[in-house]
């Protein structure tokens, strides 16, 4: 057993880690706020402030939030999910959106360096991550055993899987085509949030889907959220049907304020856990 300055050491850690998956996004909200007053309108979509002066804080903003979801630790499903999300994340942001029409603006020697400087973000991801990978199974931290538990956990943990395998080739083939990257930016936003609806799931107080009940006793909040989610992502093509231009903007801030409300949650269930 830890000492109790370890043990309180540690506590502090996780207390600081689900404050700062609140926080950041708060930085992205906030340029967006201002960048919408200044210039009296809002992109049509999240990911098109990447091309516009709110693209550092995008960018920050999300490979922080990647790194944090790898970081942080839960029950064998959740943390699975989370690293995944994680994974997915750091390619939400460091490959652009709309690359296509970006590359088709700039003279071949611009475009040159832009298509190398994406490249070789993908190879550095991928690289360091089969890296974790790789020192996770040396030292037993990897869940893929733990994804065992029941037959629920195997189906998500294989369907993940299986989703990450076909994504990773993706990846890899838009290097080498080296043209537009199409997709992969889509791609790692609908894994993304797929990973995310994973890891609150497995809050939902079913034996099959973790050891614990980590549901905090109030499992319907998380089911409320997972219906939420479902439900925005339903009104997308309403949306666009109805001639709303802002349609995406408004689904992503949607989701992203479900994945606060989950943080936030998730912070006073364990604000102050049990010794």
């Amino acid at each position: 057993m830890l000492p109790p300055a370890e043990r309180f050491q540690g506590r502090d850690t996780l207390r600081y880690v689900r404050l700062m998956l609140l926080v950041v996004p708060l930085l992205l909200v906030v340029a967006i706020v201002i960048y919408g007053i200044v210039n009296q309108r809002i992109e049509d979509s999240l990911s098109s402030y990447y091309l516009g002066p709110a693209r550092d804080l995008f960018v920050a903003m999300l490979v922080t939030t990647g790194a944090l979801l790898v970081v942080y630790s839960g029950e064998a499903l959740e943390d699975y999910a989370l690293n995944l999300a994680g994974f997915y994340a750091m390619f939400v942001a460091l490959v652009p959106t709309r690359l296509g029409e970006t590359l088709a603006t700039l003279a071949p020697a611009e475009q040159g360096k832009l298509i190398l400087s994406v490249r070789v973000a993908i190879v550095a991801v991928l690289i360091v991550s089969a890296a974790f990978v790789w020192l996770g199974i040396r030292t037993s931290n990897w869940p893929h055993k733990a994804l065992m538990h029941s037959a629920l956990t195997r189906a998500l943990g294989w369907i993940s899987t299986g989703l990450l395998a076909v994504f990773i080739l993706l990846l890899i083939w838009r290097a080498f085509e080296g043209k537009t990257f199409a997709w992969v930016h889509a791609s790692a936003a609908f894994l993304l949030i797929f990973s995310m609806g994973i890891a609150i799931a497995s809050h939902l107080g079913h034996a099959p889907m973790c050891h614990q009940d980590t549901s905090g006793g109030s499992p319907n909040r998380y089911r409320i959220i997972l219906g939420l989610m479902a439900l925005g992502l339903v009104a997308w093509p309403i949306l666009l049907v109805a001639g709303v231009d802002e349609a995406l903007f408004i689904v992503e801030w949607f989701q992203i304020g479900l994945f606060a409300y989950f943080w936030y949650l998730e912070s006073r269930r364990l604000w102050d856990p049990v010794a």
